[in-house]
């Protein structure tokens, strides 16, 4: 039986290891490097935030003139309006959905918080009505 000198206190490293161990140390950090990398913890990288704001942000002003509006469709003048506002085009916004679209996770944060914002503004703008027939009065 081989003793391998090391010092007190530190772990041997791979080349102290027995050969025969020395397989099941690699496939250790293997599996573990993979549990690390797979795991959802706060190391994940935000997914292109400044787009995605944009996203929010021109989605939410192309929905809430749709809906002032009372048509699914938007006339292009006023499409290209609110577009010009955030310098994005229909098909960037497209893209956007195209590059995130696999990502549930992503996607399901995207719908939940644009379903928010559009609840809180769609509540203020009846407050703001509500507000001006009052004055009205």
């Amino acid at each position: 039986m081989s003793v391998a000198l090391t010092n007190v206190g530190s772990s041997p490293s791979l080349e102290t290891c027995s050969p025969r161990r020395r397989p099941r140390v690699v496939a250790l950090l293997i599996a573990l490097t993979v549990c690390w990398s797979c795991s959802g913890d706060a190391t994940d990288v935000p997914e292109d935030t400044a787009a995605r704001e944009v996203f929010i942000a021109t989605y939410l002003d192309l929905r809430v003139a749709a809906l002032s509006l009372g048509t699914a469709d938007i006339e292009g003048d006023v499409r290209d309006s609110i577009l010009a506002v955030y310098g994005v085009t229909g098909e960037e916004l497209v893209e956007f959905i195209d590059m995130h679209g696999e990502n549930v996770e992503f996607m399901q944060d995207l719908w939940t918080e644009i379903e928010g914002q559009l609840s809180e503004r769609l509540e203020e703008n009846a407050r703001d009505e509500e507000n001006e027939e009052l004055e009205d009065d």
